[in-house]
């Protein structure tokens, strides 16, 4: 479904009065619009489903339901994706800036790519320093004074098999983490390889001028108008809308079974 006339004029609105900065690294940018997410999974065909006065926001893709997105104000997870037969999911806090996790949620909407290579080998081709342990975990990080940690850690020692990513933005002089995300179960590779595209680029995030919520990012003159930054969204969200489509009608139609009842969202644990 296309966004609404209300949902365009909404972002128009809060964005015309933003001088638009260029942040870097971008995974210290904050946590930017939200929107950047879920005008994507809008305009793909997901519908909103949390219920009226629900602090909580829940999108659920069509196809049966099989994937589910909760932005809960209310929690250390402040975003859970999460695939609905619960073979995967993921929590992100509330620091992560929306363009890395879009990285991943709009790899459910794209599918693979030809550039698709992996997470760990687009982590080694940045140059981040990259350890792969006998027993199939391992752990990875950047360089420079503000890095990033990737780790795939076992979750259970007594179940091998069970394995889950954790990812954190490390303080350049100690102290707390800047944010952390946990990503666990049979997650498809190309979600995580399309977030770890984001993760290593180094493309800055464009912020408002003087955005509080920046944590230790360098801000610099971005020359774009706050119209050219609306264009650049909705030109976006549109062109994944039409992709989405595209697949929608060329796909084979495939018998799923009836998804559960919608239950209340669960918080899953930033670990």
């Amino acid at each position: 479904m296309a966004l609404s006339p209300a949902q365009r004029a909404s972002y128009i609105a809060d964005r015309s009065s933003k001088i638009p900065f260029f942040s870097t690294p971008r995974h210290l940018a904050g946590p930017g619009d939200p929107r950047h997410v879920t005008h994507a999974l809008l305009a793909a065909g997901w519908s909103v489903t949390s219920a009226p006065g629900d602090p909580r926001t829940v999108l659920t893709g069509p196809d049966h339901a099989r994937h589910r997105l909760i932005l809960d104000p209310l929690s250390t997870s402040y975003w859970q994706i999460e695939a609905a037969d619960w073979t995967w999911n993921a929590a992100f806090g509330r620091m992560v800036p929306a363009e890395i996790i879009a990285g991943f949620t709009d790899r459910l909407l794209d599918g693979p790519r030809r550039s698709d290579v992996g997470p760990w080998a687009r982590m080694e081709k940045a140059g981040w320093s990259v350890e792969r342990r006998p027993d199939g975990t391992g752990e990875a990080r950047s360089s420079g004074p503000h890095q990033l940690r990737a780790e795939l850690v076992r979750v259970y020692e007594d179940a091998p098999e069970r394995t889950a990513w954790r990812i954190e933005a490390l303080p350049e002089y100690g102290g707390p983490l800047v944010w952390r995300m946990w990503i666990s179960g049979a997650v498809p590779e190309r979600l995580l390889d399309g977030l770890t595209e984001q993760l290593v680029t180094t493309k800055p995030a464009v912020r408002g001028m003087f955005d509080p919520e920046s944590s230790d990012a360098r801000q610099e003159p971005s020359g774009l108008s706050p119209e050219q930054v609306v264009d650049a969204h909705f030109a976006r969200v549109d062109a994944i809308g039409r992709r989405a489509r595209a697949h929608r009608r060329t796909r084979p139609t495939t018998s799923l079974p009836a998804p559960a009842a919608l239950a209340a969202p669960s918080s899953a644990s930033l670990r």
